[in-house]
């Protein structure tokens, strides 16, 4: 059996969850579409069972928000209040960012630049 001398996909959906005292990051790499958005939805329903004080999806590895993601998003806003703080972690110049910007849901979704930001934030 061969190793594959391929690079992983940088397309590829993953989200990874950390959990710290009184908080969960979820880092999401890749494309957040019809395909990948109903696990997102999955892992942060699983997450947000356990009642976090906050819970920061970072964003800013996703190539691709795309509709059904943003939906993924306000469910689990929708789901978190008003128990826990869903912050997301995204930069002006990630794709991510400009999903919400142009949606208006920046009125909606709490983001930051950094996870620490969106950790220490009330």
């Amino acid at each position: 059996m061969h190793a594959s001398t391929q690079p992983p996909n940088p397309q590829q959906f993953t989200a990874a969850v950390s959990r710290r005292p009184d908080a969960v990051v979820v880092s999401v790499t890749g494309e957040i579409d019809e395909v990948t958005a109903p696990e997102l939805r999955r892992v942060l329903d699983e997450v947000l069972l356990d009642r976090p004080a906050v819970v920061a999806v970072d964003l800013r590895g996703v190539a691709l928000l795309a509709s059904a993601g943003l939906a993924a998003l306000i469910a689990a806003h929708d789901q978190a209040v008003p128990d826990t703080r869903l912050r997301i972690v995204a930069t002006d110049t990630t794709p991510a960012m400009r999903s919400v910007q142009l949606t208006g849901l920046g009125d909606l979704l709490v983001v930051h630049p950094t996870v620490d930001q969106a950790l220490a934030a009330s």
